[in-house]
């Protein structure tokens, strides 16, 4: 962690997700009395996977990596996260502690939740609890189309899936692989660095992407889709 940003007050945030929008003022200002904005650099750890959870930690303003380590240092990349998501749902009524390691790709600024005041307002609020459901079961949805795809797709099948969701649009505006090493791509892939740099070679003199320095684009998304979908 780094500095404690100046705290913007729940009941003017622009950034706000939809679930905070069903929220009413007597509502966002408890949030407001039990949450603590901090300010966390890129390339900070934010949170480590089995450390203990005190808070739900949400994205107000940045981007992070979220991955699973292991033990000989190869990490797998599971998700970006973006302003407006969560760390660390899992941990209010699972176990109490982080399943997953997260870093800042750029500074970020979260809002850290006491989990107490969390639990009262899924409780109280339906609308609330809905939404915030919503959002958990698409990024559950994801993470085991991830699992599954990495376990039963061949190298080139596994960085065709990297890069078309580095490239998805929703990271459009993001310059995502400027927030990106080689090494991190590969995470993405559960690939060895070595082999995603010798397979985006590949792809480049195939004329299936481009790429120039960090930045690399998809030329023929139809060919790349192909090559995911035979694995």
């Amino acid at each position: 962690m780094d500095n404690f940003s100046e705290s913007v007050n729940c009941l003017k945030c622009k950034r706000s997700s939809k679930c905070f929008k069903k929220l009413i003022p007597s509502e966002l200002e408890f949030i407001n009395q039990n949450k603590t904005q901090i300010l966390y650099r890129k390339g900070e750890n934010i949170c480590k996977h089995g450390a203990f959870a005190s808070y739900v930690l949400y994205i107000s303003d940045g981007l992070v990596r979220l991955y699973l380590e292991n033990p000989n240092n190869k990490n797998i990349n599971l998700k970006i996260l973006k302003t407006s998501e969560f760390i660390g749902l899992s941990s209010i009524y699972g176990d109490n502690i982080y399943n997953y390691s997260t870093v800042a790709l750029k500074d970020s600024v979260i809002c850290l939740i006491e989990k107490d005041s969390f639990r009262k307002l899924l409780a109280d609020n339906g609308h609330f609890a809905s939404e915030i459901i919503k959002w958990y079961c698409e990024n559950e949805k994801q993470l085991f189309n991830k699992i599954q795809n990495l376990g039963n797709k061949q190298m080139h099948g596994r960085l065709a899936d990297a890069l078309l969701y580095l490239c998805n649009q929703d990271l459009l505006n993001e310059q995502i692989f400027s927030h990106l090493s080689r090494k991190d791509i590969a995470g993405f892939a559960g690939l060895s660095t070595e082999s995603t740099v010798r397979l985006l070679t590949e792809l480049k003199n195939e004329n299936i992407i481009d790429i120039t320095g960090k930045e690399i684009k998809i030329l023929n998304p139809v060919l790349l889709k192909d090559i995911s979908k035979r694995g």
